[in-house]
């Protein structure tokens, strides 16, 4: 029963979140715009959880369904956005401990996600009748993500979903259109508050994780398009009551997504990610598809 203390599904959705993709993060959209949408994703691979606890050979399969909800505003004449993402984790997690093979389940809710970004150039705030006559060319942008502590957690038990403590990712990004292309980049980093009831009792902290980004996206007909994508992450070094542990990260992963327009309100997302170069962490891919409405305020 040892190892299912060891399965913190914590540490595995942290991860996640770092490794996360995101094409056309700063695109820009008219004010008063909203959305929402459902996705579901299924990742699985290899995990490395805490050097401090003695798990060797983990793996993890975990179905992550979300709700989120997006809206468009105009501040101080810049396009800004916010974005509420909300999620539902079911995993099945197994390792091996001193020899002896042993399995977890776990379900329940994730820790929230809010981000809040804004178009600091090359992207005004516009209404529907100046969208209409916009041509993207340089935008440069800067968002904070915020990961709000309120998923599962209680620390007398086996198998934890949240990760009881904030994270919080300042970060810049940049995108230029090239007739049907878009070239963008985003860097940014993670920074992480104590968890005090860490596999019960234990304090533990995470040293700032730096994320890096970068998407080739083309525009298709009937307002489709296709992206590459890239990411890059280092540093996230954790310490178990004060005492580092040698698991500095240095990963990095590949994937493609594509959007498919349906009608005027509605699209549909399909992604698919993998870990390319894996220096210290979990080998993990993922697939997943989102369903999205679109609408202006009022209409």
């Amino acid at each position: 029963m040892a190892f299912l203390r060891a399965l913190v599904l914590s540490y595995f959705a942290a991860g996640l979140a770092a490794q996360e993709l995101q094409p056309r993060a700063y695109l820009p959209t008219p004010v008063g715009l909203n959305y929402f949408g459902f996705s579901y994703s299924n990742n699985r691979g290899g995990l490395l959880f805490d050097p401090s606890l003695p798990v060797d050979d983990a793996s993890v399969n975990a179905n992550i369904v979300t709700a989120a909800f997006g809206q468009t505003l105009g501040v101080l004449g810049r396009t800004t956005q916010i974005l509420m993402i909300f999620p539902y984790v079911r995993a099945n997690l197994k390792g091996r401990v001193a020899g002896s093979q042993a399995d977890a389940y776990r379900s329940g809710l994730g820790d929230a996600v809010f981000r809040y970004s804004m178009n600091l150039y090359g992207a005004p705030a516009m209404d529907l009748k100046e969208f209409a006559g916009y041509r993207q060319r340089t935008v440069v942008g800067a968002s904070v993500t915020v990961t709000a502590p309120i998923g599962q957690y209680d620390p007398v038990r086996l198998v934890n979903i949240g990760t009881n403590r904030w994270a919080v990712k300042p970060e810049i990004g940049v995108s230029r259109a090239v007739g049907k292309w878009t070239l963008e980049g985003a860097a940014g980093v993670w920074l992480f508050t104590e968890n005090n009831q860490f596999s019960g009792a234990l304090l533990r902290t995470q040293d700032p994780l730096g994320s890096l980004q970068a998407h080739v996206v083309r525009v298709l007909p009937l307002r489709t398009w296709l992206a590459g994508d890239l990411s890059f992450y280092t540093g996230g070094r954790s310490q178990v009551n004060r005492q580092d542990n040698s698991d500095y990260l240095g990963n990095s992963r590949l994937g493609a997504t594509i959007g498919i327009a349906l009608g005027r309100r509605q699209s549909v997302k399909i992604s698919y990610f993998k870990g390319a170069v894996t220096r210290v962490g979990g080998d993990i891919s993922s697939i997943g598809v989102s369903y999205n409405i679109i609408w202006l305020g009022g209409r």
